[in-house]
């Protein structure tokens, strides 16, 4: 489990395991998002193979990045991450993907549904944060939650291509 030696930065040891928990439900969330994203960036058929394989190719090594970020904050509250599929796949606030068949345009509806679920999530849990005066998580999952909408605001383009 996490290790609990928590930075000295103002929060309350419960706050910060709060907090900590909040970002590992992102991490694992992340991750998941990133192997799905994968599954289609190499499984895409169809008349838009090309431009689609490159698209889940950007937003899989964004992703990466988001979970790195998510990885990182979870570290400067001293606390230590998930690190396991399985413990990822029980935390993680969207589904996973088994299907290696989809239409294209299932594949970005589905993007578009996890990445809207991320955001409408990260909202309510910034209040939280916000409630426990951890202004450095609330700043960091504003910025995320712009990612994500960026992301969502493409793949939301792309599926009027139809």
């Amino acid at each position: 489990m996490a290790h609990n030696d928590h930075a000295n930065i103002g929060l309350e040891s419960a706050d910060i395991q709060k907090i900590s928990d909040i970002l590992q439900k992102y991490l694992a969330t992340e991750i998941a998002l990133n192997l799905k994203i994968r599954n289609y960036h190499w499984n895409v058929e169809g008349a838009m193979f090309r431009d689609l394989h490159l698209f889940f190719e950007g937003l899989y090594n964004d992703g990466a990045q988001y979970a790195d970020e998510v990885a990182e904050r979870i570290r400067m509250l001293g606390v230590h991450t998930h690190a396991s599929m399985a413990e990822y796949i029980e935390m993680t606030i969207i589904s996973e993907e088994k299907n290696i068949s989809l239409p294209a345009m299932e594949m970005l509806a589905n993007l578009l549904k996890d990445t809207e679920t991320i955001i409408r999530e990260m909202r309510k849990d910034i209040d939280i944060v916000w409630k426990m005066g951890d202004q450095g998580t609330e700043d960091f999952l504003t910025a995320l939650i712009q990612k994500h909408e960026k992301d969502g605001w493409m793949i939301r383009s792309l599926c009027k291509n139809k």
